[in-house]
C-alpha cells in the first residue's frame, strides 16, 4: 500500500473516530474512498502494529442466513428481487397508462437487458472479482442471451406468452440471485479464514 493510502485512512480515523473497521469501511464510503477488503485490512493492520490506531476487526457474517439479514452487504439481492417480482406483477396486471406503465417499462428492460445477466456474472465471479464495465458488458450479454433461451424453451412447448417468459424470466433471476448471494458470502467467509484476525 502506499503512504497516501495510509494518510487517507488516517484522515478518516482522526475525523470521524471510527471504533471498528465496519465503521471505518462504512465512513470511507461516505467520503466516496472505495478500497477492496484485503487491501484495507493490510493498511490497518500496518497502523495498528505501528500504534497509530485501534479498531475492532470487521465481523463477518457467521452463516447465510446473516449475510442475507445485513441490508449493508445483501441490499443488491432484495433490489433485484423486488425488482423481478415487481414487473411480473404489472404485466400480470397489464398495465397501461400513466406512471405504472412507464416503470412496467424500466423495470421490463431491466429483466430482460440486466438483472439475470448481473446474477449469473456474480455466480462465476463472486464480488468485484472483474471491472465495472466488464461485470456490465458481461451482465447485458448473459441476459439477451438467457431471454432468448428461455424464449425458445417456452416457445418450442407452445407456452410463449408475455406473463410466461417475465414469469420464466423472474423466476431465474431470483433464483440466481440466491445462488450469487451465497456465492458472495462463501468468498467472504474464505478470505476472513485466510486472512489473521486484526489485533
Amino acid at each position: 500500500m502506499t503512504n497516501i493510502r495510509k494518510e487517507l485512512v488516517l484522515a478518516i480515523v482522526q475525523k470521524y473516530h471510527p471504533s471498528s473497521v465496519a465503521d471505518l469501511k462504512r465512513r470511507l464510503n461516505q467520503e466516496g474512498i472505495r478500497s477492496n477488503d484485503d487491501d484495507l485490512l493490510d493498511v490497518i493492520r500496518e497502523l495498528q502494529a505501528n500504534g497509530a490506531i485501534t479498531l475492532h476487526p470487521f465481523s463477518p457474517p457467521g452463516s447465510f442466513v446473516d449475510y442475507v439479514s445485513d441490508p449493508e452487504r445483501s441490499w443488491w439481492i432484495y433490489l433485484i428481487m423486488f425488482s423481478s417480482a415487481l414487473e411480473a406483477l404489472l404485466v400480470v396486471e397489464n398495465v397501461q397508462s400513466g406512471p405504472a406503465r412507464v416503470l412496467r417499462l424500466l423495470l421490463g428492460l431491466g429483466l430482460l437487458g440486466l438483472m439475470p445477466g448481473y446474477a449469473t456474472v456474480q455466480i462465476l465471479f463472486p464480488g468485484n472479482r472483474l471491472p465495472l464495465l466488464e461485470q456490465a458488458l458481461l451482465s447485458i450479454f448473459l441476459s439477451v442471451m438467457i431471454s432468448i433461451a428461455l424464449g425458445v424453451a417456452l416457445g418450442a412447448g407452445y407456452h410463449f406468452t408475455g406473463t410466461s417468459s417475465v414469469f420464466a424470466l423472474s423466476i431465474y433471476t431470483i433464483v440466481s440471485v440466491f445462488v450469487a448471494g451465497y456465492r458472495r458470502f462463501s468468498q467472504i467467509r474464505t478470505s476472513n479464514l485466510r486472512s489473521s484476525p486484526v489485533n
